[in-house]
């Protein structure tokens, strides 16, 4: 995985107004799975190599997700006034996004609150390029990578604010591709992906969409 830095006055705009609006949330009201809150085993190196060890076996989904999507019809709420408000908010939101960026996948749109995480998984059974937004509060939290030609964990801290990462996940037949990844924060953080297709095209795609995103 890379980083880039995300420089196109447009699009920070509307990956603000998206930040504003998860700042907006109240996370007493959603209702999803707490069990596993502050549960660094699941992003831990034991867990990684269970899940490694499994092969193929692993159908590429993390096994848990402490968070929620704020997709539509992909979260529940409480308040019906509150999930009516955040849903049409947010669909209008990152649909602007996705115009922008001319993206027909959005594969995540997740807001993890303090103690999140996402389990450690390969995305093997959607394999293609990815090009993921993330915002943290306050840049306590991670992303996790096992880097497949050399071996070696790699981390990459959030930061206060807005983030862009890219790289290929690739599927079980490229096994020097597949990307095992995990990620935990202690801040409330929001991740926005999306996926190419994993061919030449998807790739020329990625490339120039990541060129645009880095000029101001």
């Amino acid at each position: 995985m890379n980083t880039a830095v995300i420089r196109d006055p447009e699009l920070l705009g509307i990956l603000e107004e998206y930040s504003d609006l998860v700042q907006s949330i109240d996370l007493e009201t959603v209702e999803f799975d707490k069990t596993d809150l502050n549960n660094k085993h699941l992003v831990s190196e034991e867990y990684r190599k269970r899940i490694q060890a499994m092969g193929r076996g692993h159908d590429g989904f993390p096994e848990k997700i402490v968070g929620f999507d704020l997709g539509l019809d992909k979260f529940r709420c409480s308040d019906i006034d509150e999930y009516v408000r955040l849903s049409r908010a947010s669909e209008e939101i990152t649909g602007r996004l996705q115009a922008v960026l001319g993206t027909k996948y959005r594969a995540l749109s997740c807001v993890y609150p303090p103690g999140g995480l996402i389990s450690w998984h390969n995305n093997a059974n959607a394999p293609g390029y990815n090009i993921i937004f993330t915002w943290s509060e306050k840049g306590d939290g991670y992303w996790e990578h096992l880097d497949p030609d050399t071996g070696e964990i790699v981390r990459i801290q959030d930061v206060a604010g807005w983030q862009c990462k890219y790289g290929y996940f690739g599927h079980y037949d490229q096994f020097d591709k597949v990307l095992y990844h995990a990620a935990y924060t202690d801040c409330l953080r929001t991740t926005v992906a999306y996926v190419f297709n994993g061919d030449n095209t998807g790739k020329n795609m990625a490339e120039m969409l990541i060129a645009e995103i880095e000029t101001a």
